[in-house]
């Protein structure tokens, strides 16, 4: 998700990092953290040239989630960012230590390694920077000592050392405890909020995405992905994918209908969905409640639509960022009406809700048969209806009962409470199955 053209948050850390002062990027779910980060760590960038060391950690490559586990992510990151700078030397120099934390003769053995290493790295005044990517797991697991020991390095080194970290939420939201505190301390009034894309960026990241796929696209396309993604990036892209497979998959349907075509199916699109749901995850019971609230027409408070609009949730006029996303919303405030017991399908939208809470995304197979099922509820479905509705008519003799119950058991996993002994999704033996109404095996 590269080339978002974000200059003024680029700039904002760039002179953070000359000035040798820690920095935080805060955004929600695909905001473009990862792209900022590489692109502040890429040859030729502003940082690089004030003679700073960066190096880009990502913490999902962690091996686990413990200490051991930090410390490795780190010098693996190191070990790998200084060979492609052909530096060897230090590289070799790093190694003992690197095995130190690898295979610890004792549990000290690993801060202690980490310790010499960051010594070795910024001896002789080299100004080092770690850039330290989807850090809110980390930072919300972790022992109080790791981030305590990170803060006694900055303490010793000073301006050779400086931590970027990138999160979804702002340090202090995902940890407030004492021994953070003088960690956190570090990025106080440093903090690079991420919101969606401005008018002008999201055009550009369209057209550039389409230009990748030797695709152009005509003004009313870009500012329909501009409009129905509100520069979500994360949104943009699978908007900007449907739209190009539309164009390709169905040209005389597309050449008819247009954007339309393209509208009509983003409810449905298991990409868009997952992003929304991302997004929606990310946010607190509070804020979830504020956007259902707008989405029934109400008014908010100042402080709450300033907070929002910080996070890039409501564009400065109150409204919801980005139709599809506004959609999403719609839909949650919507399935309040859903049934409170048994199984309800959102056909438009793909959301299944169980006993009036929505369950795990699923698949687009397991979606099939859920539907099938739905569309006959307490009926029996036979294998053929369900193979000729889930897999199509051609498949009816290729498709055997033991790969029938195999998808049946993973609907049923993400529908049921206890898989073994189901409520709703009956098997009759020999003969199929049936979706229920209500709860088998309860008066």
């Amino acid at each position: 998700m590269g080339n978002l053209n974000r200059p003024t948050e680029q700039a904002c850390l760039n002179k953070y990092i000359a000035n040798s002062k820690c920095c935080a990027v805060v955004g929600l779910s695909n905001t473009g953290k990862s792209a900022l980060l590489r692109d502040l760590c890429a040859p030729g960038s502003s940082a690089k040239a004030s003679a700073v060391l960066l190096f880009y950690v990502d913490c999902n490559r962690m091996l686990d989630l413990s200490e051991q586990g930090f410390y490795e992510a780190i010098l693996r990151a190191i070990r790998s960012r200084l060979r492609e700078l052909d530096a060897p030397e230090l590289a070799a120099r790093l190694e003992e230590e690197y095995q130190q934390i690898i295979e610890p003769p004792s549990p000290l053995s690993v801060p202690l390694g980490f310790n010499d290493a960051m010594e070795k790295l910024c001896e002789g005044g080299q100004r080092v920077a770690l850039v330290l990517d989807e850090f809110d797991e980390p930072f919300r697991a972790l022992e109080g000592r790791t981030f305590l020991n990170l803060r006694a390095l900055r303490d010793r080194y000073r301006e050779e050392m400086v931590y970027v970290t990138a999160t979804a939420h702002p340090l202090e939201k995902l940890r407030s405890d004492a021994e953070t505190a003088e960690f956190r301390e570090l990025f106080a009034g440093r903090i690079c909020q991420l919101r969606m894309l401005e008018k002008e960026a999201a055009e550009h990241a369209v057209t550039t995405l389409a230009k990748e796929e030797d695709v152009a696209l005509t003004e009313a396309e870009v500012s329909f992905i501009v409009r129905a993604s509100g520069g979500h990036p994360g949104l943009l892209h699978a908007i900007v994918r449907l739209l190009l497979h539309a164009r390709t998959a169905a040209p005389q349907t597309y050449e008819k209908m247009g954007t339309r075509l393209v509208a009509e199916a983003l409810a449905g699109d298991q990409v868009v969905r997952r992003e929304c749901e991302e997004l929606w995850q990310q946010l607190t019971d509070i804020e979830q409640q504020e956007l259902l609230a707008l989405a029934e027409g109400k008014k908010l408070g100042q402080e709450q639509q300033r907070h929002l609009h910080n996070l890039g949730l409501v564009n400065e006029d109150g409204a919801l960022f980005g139709e599809t996303f506004a959609a999403f919303v719609r839909r949650h405030e919507e399935a309040t009406d859903a049934p409170r017991q048994g199984v309800w399908v959102d056909e438009d939208a793909g959301d299944v809700y169980v006993d009036g809470k929505r369950i795990p995304l699923l698949s687009e197979l397991e979606h099939r048969l859920l539907t099938a099922l739905y569309r006959r509820k307490d009926k029996l479905c036979d294998k053929y209806r369900l193979v000729e509705e889930v897999w199509g008519e051609s498949y009816i003799d290729e498709v055997d009962d033991a790969r029938i119950e195999k998808l049946v058991s993973r609907v049923r996993a993400k529908v049921e409470q206890d898989p073994a002994n189901p409520r709703y999704l009956i098997t009759i033996r020999g003969r199929g199955y049936r979706l229920c109404s209500r709860p088998q095996g309860e008066d």
